[in-house]
């Protein structure tokens, strides 16, 4: 249809989620395997298969844990042996696939990573097969050309030997699948297959975030209807409403504080949300300069995307929950649910304590430290251009002290992790959300430049509001980050094994 990955990554996956997270799942895997397969398969393949993903016909999955190999990929024992046709036949075991088997799709096109003869050992010999669950009824060994879309006469050995019982999601099937001696298709080159699933894998890692967020949002909604309604003590301060025989719950300061968490962390990443999506676009640029600074943000931003937001979901619905009190935690009342559908967002394409790894391990050194120059050029313009303007002070201030935190972070997260590479492990998860902190507050300070110029405006003037209790009770948290980020590995490395 030609819209945007904007509207993809941003509208549909934030509003999909709020719907249902566990129907929003499958046409964002769907979504994956397509571009996968247009990127990198060969043209039959596309002819054949694509077609029927991009009008939802057919579905998408990937296949990549097994029961003894999950982060430590390298390890995988699924076999895929040559044919004279070309083909593969695959055999071997995948768990926890998303989607792996149902009946709301006439096929399903699985994206599999297996080993084929002749490759070295680990994450280098394995190779990117797509394997459907069934093929067409006048297939024959020799190739797709020219065969029908009649399907399910030939059943292609792809099984589900059964599906997980989960903490939520219990309407997103989570399968076990057997693949016995199933007819497959190299994608990409042979023993090339673990960079193609991580684009994959990437995508995938920006829509998680914004699922946590659209789970975050929905609750916050709910929290704020039920606060509005809620009548509990009385104002510190004196009667607010003496016909009534309590005041909301709104005057409270700590019911204020949880909601307004929630609403401006929400606020703050779907900004950051946006501007991603933009830059989604932009790596496919005429321009290179364009496309060269959107490729090294999105690659700088999407461990931040996929950790920080779905983090920061679930600490949200948590708290919204903690707003409602006991119905909070009563089914009825729904937002339990959104708390066990978001909680497996911490987990997903790579646990948040990998994706922090990848950030301040390979994505801020990567080419030199090129990513994160192409950040900070229009951070420092940024703080540059509103030095001098007075009312933007109390936002460009704490943000100029905090990039100038997170530059002196960077060089001591690098120059000890080369010495110690436990240093850099012990502080990622920290360095990972002071990140993202210092995102957050560069959103919130250019929205904030937008809305001085507009006050009056009920809107705006909420927007100002929202800044000021960010930079107020939510970003002085980078400086506790900052000291746990400095104390090194020591505190967690020289405790005994045996005293744990």
């Amino acid at each position: 249809m030609g819209v945007p990955t904007f509207f993809q990554a941003v509208t549909w996956a934030e509003f999909g989620t709020s719907a249902c997270m566990s129907l929003s799942v499958l046409p964002a895997l769907s979504l994956g395997v397509y571009d996968v397969l247009v990127a990198h398969g060969r043209q039959d393949l596309v002819d054949y298969f694509a077609s029927n993903l991009a009008i939802g016909e057919w579905a998408g999955t990937m296949c990549l844990t097994e029961p003894h190999a999950g982060t430590d990929l390298g390890i995988i024992s699924t076999r895929a042996e040559p044919e004279l046709d070309g083909s593969y036949r695959i055999s071997g075991t995948k768990i926890f696939i998303t989607y792996g088997e149902h009946d709301l799709s006439e096929n399903i096109v699985h994206l599999v990573l297996a080993k084929a003869p002749g490759g070295p050992e680990g994450t280098k010999g394995i190779s990117l097969f797509l394997v459907p669950k069934y093929l067409p009824t006048d297939w024959k060994e020799g190739g797709l050309e020219g065969v029908s879309n009649e399907l399910k006469a030939i059943n292609n050995g792809v099984t589900c030997s059964g599906t997980e019982e989960k903490m939520g999601l219990h309407a997103s099937p989570t399968c076990v699948m057997n693949f016995d001696d199933s007819v497959g298709w190299l994608v990409g080159p042979l023993h090339g297959g673990m960079p193609l699933m991580f684009e994959m894998m990437n995508r995938e890692r920006v829509a998680t975030g914004m699922m946590g967020l659209g789970l975050a949002e929905i609750a916050y909604q709910n929290a704020l209807a039920w606060s509005l309604d809620r009548r509990q003590g009385r104002d510190l301060k004196g009667i607010q409403d003496p016909n009534e025989s309590a005041d909301n719950i709104l005057v409270h300061p700590d019911v204020r504080r949880m909601l307004l968490e929630a609403k401006v962390n929400n606020e703050g990443c779907r900004a950051l949300a946006a501007w991603t999506g933009i830059l989604l676009d932009q790596m496919h640029s005429d321009d290179p300069e364009v496309s060269e600074q959107a490729t090294a943000l999105v690659a700088l931003f999407t461990p931040v995307i996929k950790a920080h937001f779905t983090d920061l979901a679930c600490e949200t619905v948590s708290t919204c929950m903690q707003v409602m009190g006991g119905a909070g935690y009563c089914s009825e009342y729904g937002v339990e649910q959104y708390y066990r559908d978001v909680r497996i967002s911490k987990i997903w394409e790579g646990t948040n304590g990998i994706q922090a790894l990848d950030l301040a391990g390979r994505k801020i050194t990567q080419d030199f430290g090129k990513n994160l120059r192409h950040l900070m050029w229009p951070l420092s313009e940024f703080i540059e251009e509103n030095r001098n303007d007075p009312e933007m002070t109390e936002f460009n201030k704490p943000l100029h002290q905090g990039v100038r935190g997170l530059q002196q972070i960077t060089l001591l997260m690098i120059a000890e992790g080369m010495a110690n590479p436990h240093f850099l492990a012990a502080g990622a998860t920290d360095y990972c959300r002071y990140f993202g902190n210092i995102l957050l507050a560069y959103m919130w300070a250019r929205m904030e430049k937008i809305c001085l110029k507009k006050k009056g405006d009920p809107f705006y003037d909420a927007k100002l509001a929202s800044a000021r209790f960010f930079f107020k009770r939510i970003y002085p948290e980078t400086v506790s980050l900052a000291a746990k980020i400095q104390s090194g590995p020591k505190p967690l490395m020289d405790y005994p094994v045996e005293m744990f």
